[in-house]
């Protein structure tokens, strides 16, 4: 699939899509830990369904008033900035909820990490429209779902296998912290190497094309 794609659009454009493709497959896989280690945290912090019930609530409620915002955003500003600054965002808020004290902590730091899925996933998805031909976008769009689906299995399938490890560290906090130092370093690339692509202006809009 992304051979087909690499035939028909610039390197540029391949590169930026693929590192898409990686930060939604991390996004997926921040969002899949809370549930895969739920057993872990109850333990810890001696709260029951409704507590982690209420965390993720919380954050899907922010994500969801974060990514109403995101429109104006994107059409004035870098969105593979943009993207990256919600990589990062999440990042640190991951790291808070490894480093958690109770539950309520816990409860806010999640509640924060709906800010950077919020500014990401909406930013994701118009990217990808504007970086593949109309003939292409459903190809492009079924790889971004393989990805977003593989990141949530990958998530949910390490989580749950270090969780409940012995250490220096609790497995569970370990896991925040893993996804945390992933996300910055995609962040980095994704500065580094992504490349925002605006559509060009349609015959339309030009002053030539309208009528006498």
């Amino acid at each position: 699939m992304i051979a087909m794609l690499n035939k028909t659009i610039d390197t540029a454009r391949l590169r930026t899509f693929v590192l898409l493709c990686a930060v939604i497959a991390i996004d997926k896989a921040d969002q899949i830990l809370l549930p895969a280690v739920y057993l872990e945290v109850c333990n810890e912090f001696g709260a029951g369904p409704a507590a982690l019930g209420m965390a993720t609530f919380w954050r899907g409620i922010v994500q969801s008033i974060v990514a109403l915002a995101v429109g104006p955003l994107g059409g004035r500003y870098d969105r593979v900035k943009l993207i990256a600054m919600g990589c990062v965002f999440w990042s640190v808020a991951s790291l808070f909820v490894g480093s958690a004290t109770s539950m309520r902590t816990l409860v806010i730091s999640r509640a924060l990490n709906g800010v950077g899925i919020g500014l990401v996933i909406p930013l994701v998805y118009a990217l990808v429209a504007d970086l593949c031909p109309a003939n292409l976008s459903g190809r492009a769009f079924g790889v971004l779902n393989f990805a977003n689906n593989g990141g949530a299995a990958l998530g949910g399938f390490l989580a749950t296998q270090l969780a409940d490890t012995d250490g220096a560290v609790a497995g569970w906090r370990l896991v925040f912290y893993s996804v945390a130092v992933v996300s910055c370093a995609t962040a980095a690339v994704l500065l580094c190497f992504g490349r925002d692509v605006r559509p060009a202006l349609t015959c339309a809009t030009s002053p030539s094309a309208r009528p006498p």
